[in-house]
C-alpha cells in the first residue's frame, strides 16, 4: 500500500510540473492571439508567467510582458506598444474567447511610440480638412505640411502643433494654422480647428491613465500607468457615475 501511495504521489508531482510547464506557454499563446485581435496587428510577442499555473483559468497573472509592432490606437497606428503588468486580473472568458481586457494590476504600464509618418497617416485617413499631410516631429512641436479646401479650392496649408493631454486623451492642439496663396497671393491664417482629440486611452480595455507624452525628434513618446483606485467592470465596457461597485 505505502508503495502504491508513493508511485501515486510521483505521478502526482509529476503531472503538476508537466502542467506548470505547459500551461504558461498555452496561456501566453491565448492571450497572444487576445492582443492581436484588440491591436489589429499580426507583430506582437507575450510572455506571461504566474504560480500556481492553474491560477491563469481564473484570469489571474503574476507577470506579463507584451511588446507589438503598428498596433491601432483606435485609428492610431502606433510603431511600438510595450505592455508590462504585475499582479494583473483579468477576465476568466480571456483565454478562451479571446478578447483581451485587464480589470486590474499591483503594476501596469503601457508605452506607445507614434512616429512621424503614423500620425501623417492619421491625419490624412481622420481629418476631413487635411490631405496629403507629409508631418515632422521635432521635441518642441509638431510641424505638417498639407492640403487643403478652402471655398472649393485646394490650397496648401501649414500647420504647427503640439501633443498635450486632456481627460485620458491624447490630443493634438494647433499652435499655428496657414493658408498658403490661395487669394490673390496672399498667406491667410485660418481657424478651421484649434484641437484633434487623437485617442481616448478610456477605450482601452485596461485601467491605466495617460502619464506624459513626451516629444522626441521623428516621434511622441506616449506613457500610462495604473493610478491607484483606477479600475472598471470587466475592463471591456467602464462602468458609469451611480453604478454600483
Amino acid at each position: 500500500m505505502k508503495k502504491f501511495l508513493m508511485i501515486v504521489g510521483l505521478l502526482f508531482l509529476l503531472l503538476v510540473g508537466l502542467f506548470e510547464a505547459v500551461l504558461p506557454r498555452i496561456g501566453s499563446g491565448a492571450l497572444d492571439v487576445a492582443i492581436r485581435n484588440a491591436l489589429k496587428t499580426d507583430t506582437v510577442e507575450v510572455n506571461a508567467r504566474t504560480f500556481p499555473a492553474c491560477m491563469m483559468l481564473f484570469g489571474r497573472i503574476g507577470n506579463i510582458d507584451v511588446e507589438a509592432e503598428n498596433g491601432m490606437l483606435g485609428h492610431l497606428r502606433a510603431a511600438k506598444l510595450t505592455l508590462h503588468g504585475e499582479g494583473v486580473q483579468m477576465p476568466p472568458d480571456v483565454l478562451v474567447n479571446h478578447n483581451f481586457a485587464v480589470t486590474g494590476a499591483d503594476v501596469l504600464t503601457l508605452t506607445g511610440i507614434v512616429t512621424a509618418d503614423n500620425l501623417a497617416e492619421y491625419l490624412n485617413n481622420d481629418v476631413k480638412e487635411i490631405n496629403d499631410a507629409k508631418v515632422t516631429i521635432t521635441k518642441e512641436q509638431v510641424l505638417a505640411d498639407a492640403t487643403t479646401k478652402v471655398m472649393g479650392r485646394t490650397a496648401d496649408v501649414h500647420i504647427e502643433g503640439v501633443f498635450f493631454i486632456e481627460d485620458n486623451k491624447i490630443c493634438l492642439r494647433l499652435t499655428n494654422v496657414k493658408v498658403k496663396k490661395v487669394f490673390f497671393g496672399r498667406d491667410l491664417t485660418a481657424n478651421f480647428f484649434e484641437r484633434i482629440d487623437i485617442y481616448d486611452f478610456n477605450r482601452l480595455n485596461m485601467p491605466v491613465e495617460l502619464d506624459e507624452a513626451v516629444h522626441e525628434d521623428g516621434q511622441v513618446v506616449l506613457k500610462a500607468s495604473r493610478h491607484p483606485g483606477k479600475s472598471y467592470g470587466d475592463g471591456r465596457k467602464p462602468e458609469k457615475k451611480g453604478d454600483k461597485a
